[in-house]
């Protein structure tokens, strides 16, 4: 047993562990979870975000506007952001939509 105890309400962490572990639980596999486990995986994914964050503000010009697209962008470009692809797509237009499914038809055809 780790002798690590994180002293909860102490502002080292900002994310809701109740939420993380909720999230954590969903999970089918998972039995129960410890409270270190907890802690280290609520820490883990606020790193985690503000990796992110630090990357869509280099990427954008060092602007002070987090925007979807900026996300979108990293997520789109970024080998180590591969697993979230399918979850953070660029937005396209009704138009460009069109244009992929005649494309992809026409190319069925042949």
């Amino acid at each position: 047993m780790s002798s690590f105890k994180p002293k909860l309400g102490d502002g080292s962490i900002i994310l809701p562990q109740a939420r993380v572990k909720t999230i954590m639980k969903s999970s089918p596999d998972t039995e129960s979870i410890s409270t270190d486990a907890l802690y280290f995986v609520t820490k883990a994914t606020e790193f985690f975000v503000e990796h992110l964050v630090q990357e869509i503000y280099e990427s954008t010009g060092k602007s002070n506007e987090l925007t979807y697209k900026g996300l979108a962008d990293i997520v789109q470009k970024s080998d180590s952001m591969h697993f979230l692809k399918d979850m953070v797509p660029r937005k396209i237009t009704y138009k460009e939509y069109q244009e992929i499914l005649k494309d992809k038809e026409n190319s069925d055809l042949y």
